[in-house]
């Protein structure tokens, strides 16, 4: 396989994270191999004035001003058949991730960027890149799927697309575990990408 062109880089331009707080990105930008699908790996260089993921997943939410137009069209929370309850609700599982993680560890989240399709309704799109985050991420992650439609809102933007973010650690009966260090590495963007050209390939829109 093909590796991505990446880099690495202090809080991206369009990172929501407050910009003094100094959390790092690793980019796997789209390629000629994978043209509808980004990897960013997020973590913490030092255990001092962290940027809350809480912060990150709002900023996602609402990435524009405008109290109407200015978030997104669609969120979602996936978690494995075993996690507590509570973690369904988006502000409580960020509220728990960011009070539970331990100073040592420096691995936050990852996030797949998945173009949709411009020939198809977005929802169609949405419910293909849904399928996959349940079968490829949620079986041991919680997932929060945030798609961005800017033509709703009458924005060009940067085309429809869905934000795939993968909490780093796992999560069971009693809550979150470790973080895992596969997920969070060149291993876990190359099975990301194998499994989600997979995916394309033999899902069929429901009847």
């Amino acid at each position: 396989m093909g590796r991505a062109k990446s880099k690495v880089s202090e809080i991206l331009e369009h990172d929501p994270s407050p910009a003094n707080t100094k959390m790092k990105a690793f980019v796997h930008d789209p390629n000629d191999e994978h043209p509808d699908f980004a990897w960013v790996r997020y973590w913490y260089e030092n255990d001092a004035d962290r940027a809350s993921v809480r912060d990150w997943v709002e900023g996602k939410r609402a990435p524009g001003d405008h109290p109407k137009f200015g978030h997104s069209a669609r969120t979602e929370v996936l978690l494995p058949s075993k996690a507590p309850a509570d973690y369904a609700n988006i502000d409580f599982l960020t509220r728990r991730f960011d009070e539970t993680l331990p100073p040592f560890e420096k691995h936050a989240l990852v996030q797949a960027k998945i173009m949709l399709e411009d020939d198809e309704a977005w929802h169609v799109g949405y419910e293909r890149v849904r399928s996959f985050a349940r079968a490829h991420f949620a079986q041991r992650f919680a997932v929060i799927l945030i798609a961005h439609i800017p033509g709703t809102a009458g924005l060009k933007g940067q085309g429809n697309h869905v934000h795939c973010a993968v909490l780093s650690r796992t999560i069971n009966i009693n809550g979150f575990g470790g973080a895992c260090t596969t997920l969070c590495s060149d291993r876990g963007y190359e099975a990301a990408t194998a499994a989600w050209q997979e995916h394309k390939a033999s899902w069929e829109v429901p009847a």
